[in-house]
């Protein structure tokens, strides 16, 4: 791979955000990208937008190279997964559960999603994110095309765009020393999957984790309580990571 360039796409429709996007490439494939990310915001279910910024720069940092977490299909009741992946990431089901609500409800202040993550310090609860109306944004994002094959013969017909831009965002995340856990809830009402990821164990795709049609969500990053923050978001923003491999897909849970 060549100079690396990263790609970003944001649309929105009167202010409010429809989608986004966004790669790592190098410098023959920025125009494809360009324009897959042109097409897909005017492709948008939630609508066709009036704005669409795209962004294209070089990347000046040398990028992390990290596996992707492998991912587990699950069918089980959700609320009693749930309970059992909180306990497998050592955070209190009970406040798990209780984001889990919040994200459901809408949790900016004013009760509306909000386009980044909610940081949660565990056990307290304590919210850590700086601005609670936006939250932290991870960005700087990209998988080769080794992974990105592997990704797709493994997932098989399971296999989506989304499944793709969420699992490498997730694994950022989760790389991070002391994130415990992430739980994400769509926002787009015509989209009930969403995921809860545990660092070195796996991503979980979890089904009809809100009801049809609501257009609430949003992710809570779950965090130890000696994590610095300021660190962590420069990391989540700034810094370079690419999904280098995909250890697999599969339909049996680590866990009984």
């Amino acid at each position: 791979m060549g100079r690396l360039f990263s790609v970003k796409m944001r649309s929105s429709k009167g202010g409010a955000h429809l989608c986004g996007a966004e790669a790592i490439v190098d410098e023959s494939s920025i125009s494809k990208a360009v324009y897959s990310f042109v097409k897909r915001a005017l492709s948008s279910k939630r609508g066709i937008p009036d704005f669409v910024n795209l962004k294209v720069e070089a990347v000046k940092q040398e990028p992390i190279y990290s596996p992707l977490l492998p991912v587990f299909h699950v069918s089980q009741p959700l609320r009693e997964v749930l309970v059992k992946l909180f306990k497998l990431a050592s955070i209190p089901p009970s406040l798990g559960l209780s984001f889990y609500s919040l994200l459901l409800k809408g949790p900016s202040p004013t009760g509306g999603v909000m386009r980044g993550a909610l940081i949660v310090e565990v056990p307290s609860g304590k919210r850590l994110e700086p601005d609670k109306f936006k939250g932290v944004r991870a960005s700087c994002l990209g998988i080769t095309s080794r992974a990105l094959g592997e990704l797709k013969e493994k997932a098989g017909k399971f296999y989506t765009d989304r499944l793709k831009d969420a699992l490498v965002l997730t694994s950022k995340i989760c790389s991070y020393p002391g994130v415990l856990g992430e739980l994400c809830v769509s926002d787009d009402p015509d989209y009930t999957t969403g995921y809860f990821s545990i660092p070195k164990i796996g991503y979980f795709r979890l089904f009809n984790l809100k009801p049809y049609g609501l257009s609430k969500g949003g992710r809570v990053i779950f965090v130890s309580r000696n994590l610095e923050v300021p660190p962590f978001i420069d990391y989540l923003k700034n810094s370079p990571f690419i999904g280098s491999s995909f250890p697999g897909y599969y339909f049996e849970l680590p866990f009984r």
